[in-house]
């Protein structure tokens, strides 16, 4: 069993990074528009390494009993299988596998915030942070129901919700590397940082696709 986990653990951090450069690579070539062959291909290496982030996350969540780490792991796969949806389905038109995403991402958003409030009443500070992705995931959730009611979203509005779904997985990866290498307290501030940072350019550069794109 140890050597399992150690297995389980090995390959979570190794897809991790992966995620953490081909994340990287795909938003740089996008901002730089050094062609759409690499940032195509940065784009698939960041969502199957998520994946595996997030397949090897969950038995690991069990074995641990750590619900925070199992919350965050659908968190933020939701965010990178999203972006996949958005760039494969041409069309726009709403998909089966598009109201599943949706109600996963809020039944997770609920069990979120449930899981803080409770990690709040025992005086345990990673409830404001289950608390705060909690409503950030009721809102993009909500907002998948209100695009899928709505009939679909395409051209370049399409092409802006793919670059903010990506962008956001982008930043739960960054997020874990600075949780896991840093030391800082309060930690909230670890796990914050990076969505105050990127979430303002995110809302530029979704402006700018929907202007030019």
């Amino acid at each position: 069993m140890a050597t399992a986990t150690s297995l389980l653990l090995a390959l979570h951090i190794a897809a991790g990074f992966s995620a953490l450069g081909s994340g990287l690579l795909a938003a740089g070539n996008k901002v730089i528009n050094r062609g759409r062959r690499w940032h195509v291909l940065a784009g698939r290496t960041f969502v199957v390494a998520m994946s595996v982030v997030f397949v090897t996350a969950v038995p690991l969540s069990i074995l641990r009993a750590n619900i925070f780490l199992l919350l965050i792991a659908i968190f933020s796969f939701y965010l990178a299988f999203s972006g996949w949806c958005l760039a494969r389905n041409r069309s726009g038109r709403p998909q089966r596998v598009d109201r599943v995403r949706a109600i996963s991402m809020l039944l997770c958003a609920g069990a979120m915030a449930t899981y803080g409030v409770l990690l709040l009443s025992r005086g345990n500070s990673g409830g404001s942070i289950m608390l705060v992705f909690g409503v950030i995931g009721a809102f993009l959730g909500v907002n998948d129901i209100r695009i899928i009611r709505g009939g679909g979203v395409s051209g370049p509005a399409r092409i802006a919700r793919h670059l903010t779904m990506m962008l956001a997985a982008t930043i739960a990866a960054i997020t874990a590397f600075l949780v896991v290498n840093l030391v800082f307290h309060p930690a909230l501030v670890l796990w914050l940082a990076p969505t105050v940072v990127i979430v303002p350019l995110i809302v530029i550069m979704s402006r700018r696709v929907k202007q030019t794109a």
